[in-house]
């Protein structure tokens, strides 16, 4: 895969980081998964967005367990101190497109869950390799997750691929990007046999049972590179960057 392509999407990633960050931080009591959805929607325009890969998802409180297809946020589901917050952004920028997520505790201290599913993620990012298949990133994950007593609720995939503009996705980009994604070959699912190369987003969801977690991080693996987009040190796996005032 051409540098530049890569260095498009490491962009792409920081400044989807940084939407998520403001997106966090305009967190209120008693608003709903939809108009925090609004938020994200407006801090994506503000920063040159020019579409999107997905629309936000939005999870509030139990509802987090959930690993639906359509994930479409709630304009009745409110947000109450002791909530976990999952979200999980797709902005576009031009010929590159974020895939980001995070989970964060509202006014109240992380549980045990949470920071489980952040390092399964700093893990697995961790374990990826050009020697690793697709299916063993499932598989890891999976296992994090049993030997931490919890459970990988993400029963389909922990991912999927990260596709750019060549081929029949140069039509409808990004958007057919994502629609790509429902193949099977592009999953990170248990019986992927392909061999880890290019671009893959990896977003593991954990459950306790009462509440789920998950941080999503995209990777770039070939013959030579390993990198994690949008973050300048594998340190940084599952954090947000500071907000200016």
């Amino acid at each position: 895969m051409d540098t530049s392509v890569i260095n498009q999407f490491d962009e792409a990633q920081k400044v989807g980081f940084q939407i998520l960050a403001q997106t966090v931080a305009q967190l209120q009591e008693g608003m709903t998964e939809a108009d925090l959805a609004d938020v994200a929607d407006r801090l994506a325009q503000e920063h040159g967005s020019t579409g999107c890969f997905h629309p936000p998802e939005i999870q509030f409180g139990t509802q987090t367990t959930s690993n639906a297809v359509w994930k479409t946020p709630s304009k009745s589901r409110t947000l109450k101190a002791g909530d976990l917050v999952v979200l999980d952004l797709g902005p576009a920028f031009g010929d590159a497109y974020a895939d980001v997520g995070t989970t964060v505790a509202f006014g109240a201290e992380e549980p045990p869950v949470l920071e489980v599913a952040r390092e399964c993620v700093r893990a697995t990012c961790g374990f990826a390799s050009q020697w690793k298949t697709v299916g063993e990133l499932y598989v890891f994950s999976k296992a994090w997750a049993v030997n931490h007593r919890l459970t990988l609720a993400s029963t389909r995939s922990i991912g999927h691929a990260i596709l750019p503009k060549e081929g029949k996705t140069r039509f409808h980009f990004p958007r057919s990007a994502h629609a790509a994604t429902w193949l099977r070959r592009h999953q990170i699912r248990f019986l992927n046999p392909a061999r880890l190369q290019g671009m893959w987003a990896l977003r593991p969801l954990l459950s306790d049972g009462n509440y789920g977690a998950a941080f999503e991080e995209v990777i770039y693996v070939s013959d030579d590179t390993y990198r994690v987009l949008g973050r300048d040190n594998p340190s940084e796996i599952g954090t947000l960057p500071p907000v200016s005032a």
